[in-house]
């Protein structure tokens, strides 16, 4: 029985194993089923997944490139949220899966271009930055000069800059320039202090020399110190030694007792003299002509070398008091005067276009379409007294150059030949040495000189009264040979123009101000920068002035890239 039950139970038990098995093939077969027609078209879901991975390459070298995360933000924040949804799920459907990887697959690439165009924009911002940062260090180099500065540290180091800024193609090139360009522009700020604080110890010696006090030891302090400018390279070194000079300049006067009169009275009248020029900059004098009765008091009484010191002191206080008012008035008086003489020149000197019948001014560069809203913009931006200062400068500047146009506006001097505001010009900015495109804009022409010789001569078109060419003496910021030109005017705009192929391309100002050819041009010279009939060229694109770059005929433009390099100085006047 034992025997029968078990083979009975082993029997049924075969049976039960057979059916259990059956029922599981079954199962997987149908689950098999259920996720063939439920797991979605796996083409769609790789598409997903590909553009998921180009998006995060990108992203990635974004980051590497210079791109900062905040400017990321946005798209991280997406692709998270895109990342958290969760796929849907039909036992018999698989369409909605499909239509959710799609979907996916069209964000990620939205994302992507997203993406693109941020580093396109950030790219460009940054390349137009170090552009502007370069020209101010340019800016600064060419005033040091002017004040006989030792600049040959700095010019190696502009030229540089040059180089990378050419070379740059990411944000953190472009970031290099800039900051470099900033600090090095910072420094020889201080260093125009410097100057003056020698130029002020080379006067005290002088005056002591005509009142025959011995000043030997004064000279060699004040060579030494001139010896010593050459070798500074940092904004550091510059703070150091100005303040140096200082204790330096002091202790030469302690240790001859016999110039205190002369050195009291010369810091006494440089303060009465910068009170009357606050006066004459439209500032409140008040306060610092109650400092000056206070001082001159102080002055008459000075019978000790303790009493000297503390004369010294004061009046140092209050020359540094006024500092700050004194540039900041002198910065608005300036900027306004400029736009006053700009003004009244351009109304008094119109050119009567035959073609329109309308009168367009001479001046526009200096306008408010040219320099003009640049000088405003700069004096808007000042905040520091060093900001003032270099406010001062650019003013000074623009109201020589102003004069030097209209003086050679009435010039009869052909236009290939030298001309006395050429001369001035290269005077006044110390550009004896080295090669300068010298571009007239009363004369629509421009003369290279070489070591001050006239070399060659050309008629150019600038820009249009609406978009002229800047005025200023400029550095080669970047050659292009050849490149295409892109509007940066929408289409529709009276400036818009098509993309545009250009052969030899000098860029002399940040924001897109290039000296290039323009083969769609048949006449150049007076007069074609304002609307007329061009002989020859593309009537629709020849019948006016440029976009503010300077336009030559083809071949004389290959010859100008071919004989110039970054090193070539270009003044618009």
């Amino acid at each position: 029985m034992q025997t029968q039950t078990y083979r009975r139970g082993a029997v049924g038990s075969k049976k039960s194993r057979g059916a259990a098995s059956s029922l599981l093939v079954l199962l997987l077969m149908g689950l098999s089923f259920v996720m063939v027609a439920c797991g979605g078209d796996a083409h769609i879901q790789q598409q997903a997944t590909q553009n998921k991975a180009q998006l995060d390459q990108l992203l990635q070298h974004a980051q590497a490139i210079g791109i900062p995360s905040s400017s990321l933000r946005s798209i991280f924040t997406q692709e998270k949220q895109l990342s958290s949804t969760s796929a849907p799920f039909n036992l018999f459907n698989d369409q909605p899966l499909n239509t959710y990887n799609q979907n996916l697959a069209t964000h990620y690439t939205q994302l992507t271009v997203q993406t693109q165009d941020i580093v396109t924009t950030y790219t460009n911002q940054a390349q137009l930055l170090a552009q502007h940062d370069l020209q101010n260090f340019q800016s600064s180099l060419t005033q040091a000069r002017m004040l006989g500065l030792p600049i040959q540290s700095f010019s190696q180091q502009f030229s540089q800059e040059q180089a990378l800024l050419s070379a740059a193609k990411y944000p953190k090139d472009y970031a290099l320039v800039s900051s470099r360009s900033k600090a090095a522009q910072q420094t020889l700020t201080v260093l125009q202090d410097v100057a003056h604080q020698l130029h002020t110890f080379q006067q005290t010696i002088a005056q002591m020399q005509q009142a025959h006090l011995d000043v030997t030891a004064m000279q060699t302090q004040y060579q030494d110190d001139q010896q010593a400018l050459t070798t500074i390279k940092t904004m550091t070194e510059a703070q150091n030694f100005n303040a140096l000079l200082d204790s330096q300049y002091q202790q030469s006067v302690v240790n001859s007792t016999l110039a205190i009169p002369y050195v009291t009275s010369a810091k006494y009248n440089e303060f009465a003299l910068q009170i009357k020029q606050l006066k004459t900059y439209g500032g409140d004098t008040t306060a610092y002509q109650k400092r000056l009765a206070a001082d001159q008091t102080v002055m008459n009484n000075i019978k000790s070398l303790q009493d000297y010191q503390g004369f010294v002191q004061q009046i140092n206080t209050d020359l540094a008091s006024m500092h700050d008012d004194l540039v900041q008035s002198e910065a608005v008086y300036l900027v306004k005067q400029f736009h006053q003489e700009v003004n009244a020149w351009g109304n008094a000197h119109l050119y009567h276009d035959k073609f329109d019948g309308k009168n367009y001014p001479l001046d526009a560069g200096y306008m408010d379409a040219g320099i003009g809203s640049d000088v405003d913009r700069d004096l808007s931006w000042s905040y520091t007294p060093d900001d003032f200062q270099a406010m001062v400068v650019e003013a000074q500047n623009a109201i020589f150059n102003l004069h030097l146009l209209e003086a050679d506006y009435s010039d009869t001097t052909p236009y290939n030949q030298v001309h006395a505001t050429d001369m001035q010009m290269i005077a006044h900015y110390k550009l004896q040495k080295g090669q300068l495109l010298m571009v007239s804009l009363s004369q629509q022409a421009m003369r290279v000189y070489q070591d001050g010789q006239l070399v060659k001569s050309f008629l150019v078109t600038t820009g249009r009264t609406e978009l002229p060419s800047v005025p200023g003496v400029w550095s080669v910021l970047d050659r292009k040979s050849p490149t295409t030109f892109k509007s940066v005017e929408p289409k529709g705009s009276p400036y818009w123009y098509p993309d545009t192929p250009i052969h030899y391309a000098i860029l002399y100002h940040w924001g897109g101000y290039f000296v290039h050819d323009s083969w769609w041009r048949v006449d150049y010279g007076p007069g074609t920068q304002f609307p007329h009939v061009d002989s020859g060229g593309d009537q629709s694109f020849a019948g006016s002035g440029s976009h503010g770059c300077v336009n030559m005929q083809e071949e004389q433009a290959a010859w100008v890239y071919s004989h110039t390099d970054l090193n070539t100085q270009i003044v618009i006047y």
